[in-house]
């Protein structure tokens, strides 16, 4: 008796002897390391507000929620908490769409390259691959011939993508954004533009902001790329996307004005928390107002059980 105790207690133990944990207490762990990670980037002046720790707070917790409804264990549901947690480890206020496309590496593989060696000392090797998969590709959608393959790899670019990165949300998060990244601040200064002006701040916001959905919706929303069983809640949320654009081009007063605070917000070069700048905005008109309160639902979890129901099981 003594002896099959002696083995189990073995089997229980890594490489270096320590007892393995959990894969709940696993991915506690990686929030615990992650909000600390990103406590010290926020100092140094380095996140955004498309890639805060309230960004991966919500791709961790929709990730999970996504491979539950695909039928997924808790082995998995923690992978994919973890990856959520992980993600955006490495993230500059750069476009990873140009990045790509210039053969550079982005910041999903160089998160993966940043994180392997924690993930292979700590996880097995069949752990650790899965879930640097999932991180080094979360940028592109999966081929549909390869959905379900990994399911923590398709739940991380499903939160990512149209969970977190769509919806009413995203009008307030891109517009902010768009005044955060490197590239269209160097653009401003080519171009002579005086953010001062503000006939030239809201041209340039509207502009930038409504190029940026234009090509994102084009990217991320053609439903023959996307697998059936995600079609009901990417429709959903890119009704919202669909607005943001309808409304920058008719040059509707509330979405215009939506974008141009955010926008200015973030040419500061310490902008304030997305979140408290859809708390406080004040809209002008029906349509911001609109999306505020689509907004304000998204962050505080009210569309998390609307979400989970426009998801179908997924037909393997």
């Amino acid at each position: 008796m003594n002896k099959i105790k002696a083995i189990k207690a073995t089997k229980r133990k890594g490489a270096h002897g320590q007892r393995f944990s959990s894969w709940s207490k696993r991915a506690s762990v990686m929030e615990r390391y992650m909000r600390a990670a990103f406590g010290q980037m926020a100092k140094r002046g380095e996140l955004t507000s498309a890639h805060n720790l309230g960004h991966v707070q919500r791709v961790s917790l929709y990730s999970a929620i996504y491979v539950k409804a695909m039928g997924g264990g808790k082995k998995k549901q923690a992978y994919a908490k973890i990856t959520g947690w992980a993600h955006d480890r490495l993230r500059d206020p750069q476009d990873s769409m140009a990045q790509a496309a210039a053969g550079g590496k982005t910041h999903e593989v160089l998160a993966a390259e940043h994180m392997k060696p924690l993930f292979e000392k700590r996880y097995k090797r069949s752990a650790s691959k899965t879930i640097l998969e999932a991180m080094g590709t979360h940028g592109s959608l999966p081929k549909l011939n390869r959905v379900g393959k990994n399911v923590v790899k398709d739940a991380v670019v499903f939160a990512d993508k149209f969970f977190e990165a769509n919806g009413a949300y995203i009008g307030f998060r891109r517009a902010m954004f768009m005044g955060e990244r490197a590239d269209l601040r160097k653009k401003i200064i080519e171009e002579g533009l005086d953010m001062k002006n503000p006939a030239d701040l809201k041209k340039t916001a509207v502009r930038f902001t409504l190029a940026e959905s234009e090509k994102r919706i084009k990217a991320f929303s053609d439903l023959s790329s996307i697998p059936s069983h995600m079609h009901d809640l990417v429709k959903y949320q890119v009704q919202w996307q669909a607005k943001l654009v309808d409304g920058l081009k008719r040059n509707d007063p509330g979405t215009v004005n939506l974008v141009t605070q955010l926008f200015a917000e973030g040419l500061k070069e310490r902008p304030r928390d997305l979140g408290e700048m859809i708390r406080t905005y004040k809209p002008v008109a029906e349509t911001d107002a609109a999306f505020k309160k689509e907004a304000s639902d998204y962050l505080s979890g009210k569309l998390a059980e609307k979400f989970v129901k426009l998801i179908k099981t997924s037909k393997k």
